[in-house]
């Protein structure tokens, strides 16, 4: 681990990426401080600074946090944040939160990104090489913090990221990037989708020579690997005279260095919609490209648990199937669960935006949906859009119990009363999974409703 024996280190964030670095910091011989601008933190997170031996404030930055020789930045921190221009302007080196851990983890590395899929093809490519054997850990955005695992050693470290995170990434190298998808998300962050497609570049630039990236074959425009041969793209089109992962309606086929792969019958996958097809192709082809051990694809996938509220069955009651898609915290997102889950949909709009355009969403309610429910912050603005599109089956409500009571009214036998809200959480909850706990727990309780035939 890198020696900061005497080291004064700042860490600016106090969440769970926050404590993970401070920690990691400690361990490497460091004097930290952590400064947090929110006014509380949980009582937990108190509790494990100071076993640390770490001072903290929060509520606010003080000069303190300035006496360091150097300031890690913790997930999600904007580059616009008035510390960090103090920081930089006082000479103080800052370090995001992929670069001071990386150099520390002792194994291939094998990175996600993406604006949609990352933590199901993230778990999924872990699960299957755990399967055959190697010794894989799932890590990063999917919600065990990286500075958690400084100084440890894997076969394969599988590492979801963030466009936060890859925004302070410079000097990291990966052995194998995926970039799921490419979409508009946290432009309120970045500034423009322009800057956020460049921080999804790095998973690609920030690549080894000998590695491997795949990304969708629609998206290489974007990303720049057009004329890349260690770049992998998916497409529907079976060419097999070219590398590349093909997909249909029956099976996953990945073409490497001219070498044909079979990887799984779709009906093998066990998760909903057809977006998830993908998912799994592009997590089987990089366990190909991590691993010279075979992998039983029917029984690794057979085995695997989909994370939790990402197009997660919960109940049917009377002919009703109940989904949540709490994740779906952007446009893209929520379109591609209205076009990929077959039949009649009732669908759960609306929460705390991210500066996005609805027009597509409008577009994919039309032509997906027999009813749109609206609360939170955007729906306004998300009823806008479909008036726009003159899409008129749709109503406002004021909380997700009523969303739910009202949803299942309008849903015929056979349809899905889908939560996808295509926002974040924030407005009503204190995070995605909350909202979706919330949606199954009363999806679980609906009784008595006069289901149409």
């Amino acid at each position: 681990m890198e020696d900061l024996f005497g080291k004064k280190v700042t860490v600016l964030g106090a969440g769970i990426s926050g404590e993970a670095l401070a920690s990691s910091a400690v361990r490497s011989g460091a004097s930290v401080f952590v400064t947090e601008s929110k006014a509380d933190i949980p009582e937990d997170r108190r509790l494990g600074l100071k076993d640390m031996g770490v001072n903290f404030e929060i509520g606010g930055h003080s000069s303190k946090a300035l006496e360091c020789d150097l300031m890690l930045v913790s997930s999600g921190v904007s580059p616009k944040a008035p510390l960090l221009l103090e920081a930089r302007d006082a000479g103080i080196k800052v370090m995001g939160e992929v670069d001071f851990v990386l150099p520390k983890l002792d194994g291939k590395v094998v990175v996600v990104t993406g604006t949609n899929g990352k933590t199901t093809t993230t778990s999924l490519i872990a699960h299957l090489l755990e399967v055959s054997g190697l010794d894989a850990l799932a890590l990063g955005n999917i919600g065990s913090p990286l500075g958690d695992f400084a100084g440890e050693r894997r076969d394969v470290f599988v590492i979801e990221l963030s466009s936060f995170q890859l925004h302070w990434t410079e000097k990291s190298e990966f052995d194998i990037s995926v970039i799921t998808n490419i979409a508009p998300d946290h432009i309120d962050w970045h500034g423009s989708y322009e800057n956020y497609i460049s921080a999804k570049k790095k998973a690609i630039s920030h690549r080894r020579d000998t590695g491997w990236s795949i990304v969708q074959e629609k998206d290489r425009s974007l990303l720049g690997g057009q004329s890349d041969p260690r770049t992998i793209g998916l497409t529907l089109e079976n060419d097999l005279k070219k590398d590349g992962i093909f997909i249909n309606n029956e099976r996953a086929i990945a073409v490497i260095e001219g070498v044909r792969h079979d990887l799984f019958m779709s009906k093998q996958v066990p998760l909903l919609g057809g977006h998830n097809i993908e998912n799994a192709a592009m997590a089987a082809t990089a366990c190909i490209l991590s691993s010279s051990r075979k992998i039983d694809w029917s029984m690794g996938l057979a085995s695997y648990q989909a994370p939790p509220h990402r197009c997660q069955f919960i109940v049917e009651k009377d002919g009703i199937s109940y989904v949540d898609d709490s994740k779906g915290t952007n446009v893209a997102s929520t379109c591609t669960a209205l076009r990929s889950i077959p039949g009649g949909k009732v669908v759960i709009l609306g929460g705390k935006g991210k500066g996005e355009n609805y027009r597509e969403l409008a577009l994919a309610v039309k032509d997906n949906c027999r009813y749109a429910i609206l609360l939170g912050e955007e729906r306004f603005a998300i009823a806008d859009a479909l008036k726009e599109q003159n899409v008129t089956d749709w109503q406002m409500v004021e909380s997700m119990e009523e969303a739910v009571v009202k949803a299942s009214r309008r849903a015929k036998r056979g349809d899905t009363v889908l939560l996808s809200p295509a926002c974040t959480s924030w407005d009503m909850y204190g995070s995605y999974r909350e909202r979706g706990d919330h949606f199954s727990g009363l999806a679980k309780a609906i009784e008595g409703i006069d289901v149409k035939s």
